[in-house]
């Protein structure tokens, strides 16, 4: 398993794993092309953001993305996991917790204050997962992980 950070050749890969996740978790059917327009501007650098993917093999087996919001409380940014998907043939190998940790390591070095992430409180299994990865729910459902 590897994992990098993602590049505009990743484009078509990661618009396939946001639209299956939006089907599988929501039902909703994403549009390509607005997504496009999305991950591109993550890809160029003309948002606070990235994305992250795990090679296995050769191929994309997951992906993360990543936003960074300024905390005047603490003078530094803090990292959003904004989405994480695992291809369904790749689950059950300890994926989510490799990206987890990949990305916690990469924030603090950024100097970062910390890494957070938001779930819906209707989503149960989402829960049980990053629960399971260390991240406390007790802050208005947002799993986090301040370093300052």
């Amino acid at each position: 398993m590897r994992i990098r950070r993602a590049t505009l050749e990743d484009t078509e890969t990661l618009i396939a794993g946001n639209r299956a996740m939006a089907d599988e978790t929501e039902g909703l059917a994403l549009d390509p092309e607005l997504l496009r327009s999305g991950v591109r501007a993550v890809l160029e650098g003309r948002v606070a953001g990235r994305y992250y993917v795990v090679e296995e093999e050769g191929g994309v087996t997951a992906q993360l993305m990543i936003t960074h919001e300024w905390s005047d409380w603490r003078s530094r940014d803090v990292w959003w996991i904004q989405s994480v998907y695992v291809w369904p043939e790749a689950r059950g190998r300890g994926i989510y917790r490799a990206l987890y940790e990949h990305v916690l390591d990469e924030a603090q070095r950024a100097g970062a204050a910390g890494l957070r992430l938001y779930v819906d409180t209707r989503n149960e299994h989402a829960q049980r997962v990053y629960t399971a990865l260390g991240m406390d729910g007790a802050h208005y459902r947002v799993f986090e992980r301040m370093f300052v």
